[in-house]
């Protein structure tokens, strides 16, 4: 019976299809009905980008599946303003089960648990079961009876149901329901909910590919490096390279290539390409400098038909015929091979492949899965990127109303911040966010904010050190015609302003006593009266307060109130200083760099290893506001090459170019006593950075003398001045 039901459910004849839905006469459908507004598109991106977020902080720690599609569903589940929202689980070919449930209130009738019975080879033959289902109204006249029995035995009155789709396979659905009141399902929410769809599908890949087959956790570790690299938000171009030394090191392959094509399909084009320590790529190097860095994809069938049916490619040379083996071996260095297609919003985007230079008798299952989950994770983060760039034009058009930006951070501190913040948002309770100046306490105010179920009420701010004493209390609580000198008119206080909100109230230490307590009398008594007024004017504001002071210090010293103080303090969130997680400078660099090279329209190619090392070993006293002037005053002056050490500001170049010079004149001494130096290697490296290292050491030791350096690296004359050309374009002036 369920079966037929949804077999009548996804018929063409049943429901509107999404195809026909633009074609209905204009008086049925108002524009405002065909499509979202600017300002819903806008919220839609940002609950998907904090599902993403989730995902990734998810990923370093340990994969919780449960835990995710409970995140998804009450979030989903509160943006799309539904009465239920749920997931569907197909746990065997013959069932589906709904295992994850959210529900607006306790009046709205659960179906957590339900078992639906079917056949899905049967169902796959009548229907598109990859394609989204959306009944407006189970009442609409026509509808099939069946349908409407098996809506009935939900509880729904409108439904929208969306795939989850991994590599071809329908894994299970998610669904959006109301059940009181029809509701109209517009194109924009359908392409929301699949993108959410497509976030479940990484979350099952993850749970599928490691979870449940519970792989070493080497390999575990490695992937999941990976894909923190690609969820952090930086240019992809700047972690591609990373994400392929991960994959080469969890497969145990010799080099990795990843291929774009071109808009055509025709051609491909190397994007990154990287090999193992061990491997030797002499005769690759030389393809690409015969042939360049593209080539055209119609010359080799094999790779025409991994582009087309978007299976993975599993090439021994044993299989290959003689001539092709030949070719394999002599100019591509190798034995065996995997190429796997990158997909983007359900489109072969490029390529991924892997060489392994060792003959193998084949490949197993496993071993494929891993490199298609690898191409997954890549594909994903493309379509994030083009995401990201949607939002930041949205966020334009309305002149960066909302005004938060991400925290950036993945050290074990700032993610600690992250989760208390987002565990007190949908609460009551007055939250105190103690940090250094700079730590981004602003920021995890706002995160509070907008998740707090207030998001849409206002959000008023105020920095307490920024405000005279004399005017803090007329500020806060406002003040009546005539109260003081110059109160020529009645003013509403920041307090009445946020009414229904949240009240951010920065740098509260610098309150003073009497201010104190009328603040005390606010929070305890939800209740103030205007300076000059006797008036009870009653409230309800969330306040969230910040300091970069220790309050129980101040307390010590009698300059802020105890009571006060534990009143603030229900819930504390101390952000860490930059020069307790140096692991974020990095990831924090790349984004800044990123935000000014959009603003201020320079090119910057990236920056060197001894600008990040004496980044990362500063002791930054101003924090993340610190790092970003610095980062600013970068970009402008490196315009259109990459940031080097001498572009930073001085306070933080000053130790790292006295060492520098230090290093200099021991090697120099060492060579004028007849003595041998070293040099210090960073791990991770690549092979051309260390080699780079030797040769400039080298020559610091023969004071620049590049045929004495020549001669002890072992290489030819020529061949050192090509490299310093390759490296800086300097080796011409070099010359003696």
């Amino acid at each position: 019976m369920i079966f037929s039901a949804l077999l009548h459910l996804s018929d063409p004849s049943t429901m509107i299809p999404t195809t026909q839905r633009s074609q209905l006469p204009a008086e049925k459908m108002s524009n405002s009905a065909q499509s979202l507004s600017l300002e819903r598109k806008i919220k839609m991106h940002e609950a998907r980008e904090g599902i993403i977020n989730r995902l990734a902080m998810t990923l370093p720690g340990a994969i919780n599946l449960d835990r995710f599609l409970n995140v998804i569903v009450s979030e989903l589940g509160r943006m799309m303003n539904v009465d239920r929202c749920d997931v569907i689980q197909l746990t065997s070919a013959s069932e589906l089960r709904i295992s994850h449930e959210w529900r607006a209130s306790n009046d709205v009738p659960s179906s957590l648990g339900t078992v639906i019975p079917l056949d899905l080879k049967q169902l796959s033959e009548r229907v598109d079961i990859k394609k989204p289902i959306r009944l407006d109204d189970v009442a609409a006249s026509g509808l099939d009876q069946k349908v409407r029995f098996l809506a009935a035995s939900l509880g729904t009155r409108s439904l929208l149901v969306v795939p989850v789709v991994l590599s071809d396979d329908v894994l299970g659905l998610v669904g959006l329901h109301t059940t009181r009141t029809p509701r109209e399902w517009l194109d924009d929410e359908v392409s929301f909910l699949q993108s959410i769809a497509g976030q479940i599908a990484v979350g099952y890949q993850y749970t599928r590919l490691y979870t449940d087959k519970e792989r070493e956790a080497e390999t575990k570790r490695a992937l999941l490096s990976i894909a923190n690299a690609l969820n952090a938000h930086s240019d992809f171009r700047e972690v591609s390279g990373l994400v392929l030394e991960r994959a080469i090191a969890l497969v145990g392959a010799d080099y990795a290539a990843l291929g774009v094509l071109d808009p055509v399909g025709s051609r491909i084009s190397l994007a990154a390409f990287k090999a193992a320590p061990h491997a030797s790529i002499d005769q690759v190097q030389g393809l690409f400098n015969e042939h360049g860095q593209s080539l055209d994809v119609t010359a080799f069938p094999a790779m025409v038909e991994v582009l087309a049916q978007g299976k993975t490619l599993r090439l021994l040379d044993s299989d290959l015929p003689l001539a092709f083996r030949f070719m394999f071996n002599s100019i591509l260095g190798g034995r065996a091979a995997l190429v796997a297609p990158v997909r983007v919003g359900g489109q072969t985007f490029g390529l991924l492949g892997l060489v392994w230079s060792e003959p193998r008798e084949g490949f197993q299952d496993h071993e494929v899965a891993l490199v298609e989950g690898i191409g997954d994770q890549i594909g994903t983060a493309l379509e994030r990127d083009q995401l990201s760039a949607e939002i930041m034009h949205l966020r334009s058009a309305l002149h960066e109303r909302y005004g938060e930006e991400r925290i950036i951070g993945q050290t074990a501190a700032i993610k600690r911040a992250m989760e208390l913040a987002l565990s007190v948002a949908d609460t009551q309770t007055t939250v105190l966010i103690e940090g250094e100046s700079g730590t981004g306490k602003e920021l995890l105010a706002n995160l509070i904010h907008f998740n707090s179920g207030r998001e849409d009420q206002p959000y008023v701010k105020l920095n307490c050190g920024a405000i005279p004493e004399t005017l803090l209390e007329s500020e806060l609580f406002g003040h009546e015609k005539g109260a003081f000198t110059d109160a020529r008119a009645l003013r509403r206080g920041r307090f009445e302003e946020a009414n229904g909100g949240t009240l951010f109230l920065d740098e509260v230490g610098e309150m003073s006593l009497s201010a104190q307590v009328r603040l005390l009398r606010v929070l305890q008594d939800g209740e103030f009266t205007r300076v000059g007024s006797n008036e009870v004017i009653k409230t309800d504001v969330r306040v969230v307060a910040a300091s970069n002071v220790d309050l129980k210090r101040a307390v010590e010293l009698g300059s802020f109130r105890q009571d006060l103080y534990y009143r603030l303090s229900v819930f504390p969130i101390r952000l860490p200083p930059l020069r307790e997680r140096p692991e974020d400078i990095h990831p924090l660099v790349i984004h800044f760099l990123e935000h000014y090279k959009q603003k201020t329209g320079r090119f910057i190619s990236g920056i060197s290893k001894d600008a990040l090392q004496a980044l990362i070993t500063h002791e930054w006293p101003g924090n993340v506001r610190e790092l970003e002037n610095a980062i600013e005053r970068a970009v402008i002056i490196a315009s259109g090459r990459q940031i080097e050490l001498e572009d930073l500001p001085e306070v933080i170049t000053k130790i790292a170019l006295e060492s520098r010079d230090r290093i200099k004149v021991e090697r120099a001494h060492a060579a004028s006593e007849g003595r041998t130096s070293t040099f210090e290697v960073t791990v991770p490296s690549s092979m051309e950075e260390i080699e780079r290292q030797a040769i400039e050491a080298t020559l610091d030791y023969t004071a620049g003398d590049k045929s004495h350096a020549a001669r002890a690296l072992g290489i030819g004359r020529k061949t050192l001045y090509r490299k310093l050309e390759q490296y800086n374009g300097t080796g011409k002036k070099l010359e003696d």
